[in-house]
């Protein structure tokens, strides 16, 4: 059994301490809106699972953990269906699979890779995946469409 806290009170003519047990309300857990904005939470991508293993058989596992901000380890538990993506991680997933089909559309496997790890001068010399992890699909998918309708890409 824990202590219980006491607090002083004192008396009128203040010569004698007084010690009287102090209750507390027992502590709950968060729940509602409060647990919702703490607790992590998973995104809702039922594709999740095979989204991860079609770019980590793409990329590597290893690439993908780095350039999405996660460890090896999670982008595994992610292609086992063990844990989905959070809020975070999702987007960021959508978004590369996204620019990478789109890709693949104009040059093919290979090349399409090769294409997102490469300086691009539509982009100002950096790579089409940097530009995308740090500022989204759009100026990438520009580049794409540049390249596709014989723009310099």
């Amino acid at each position: 059994m824990t202590p219980k806290k006491m607090a002083v009170a004192k008396s009128a003519s203040k010569k004698a301490a007084v010690r009287t047990p102090v209750k507390r309300a027992p502590t709950k857990k968060a729940t509602g809106v409060k647990a919702a904005r703490t607790a992590r939470v998973a995104a809702d991508d039922p594709l999740a699972e095979q989204r991860v293993l079609f770019l980590a058989n793409v990329f590597s596992r290893a690439q993908l953990a780095k350039w999405i901000g996660v460890s090896p380890s999670q982008t595994s538990r992610w292609a086992s269906g063990e844990e989905r993506p959070g809020p975070a991680a999702a987007p960021a997933l959508i978004d590369l699979e996204h620019v990478y089909a789109r890709a693949r559309l104009v040059w093919g496997g290979e090349s399409a890779r090769i294409w997102m790890e490469s300086t691009n001068a539509f982009l100002g010399g950096a790579r089409p995946l940097d530009v995308l992890l740090t500022d989204g699909a759009a100026r990438v998918l520009q580049a794409l469409d540049a390249e596709m309708w014989g723009g310099a890409a």
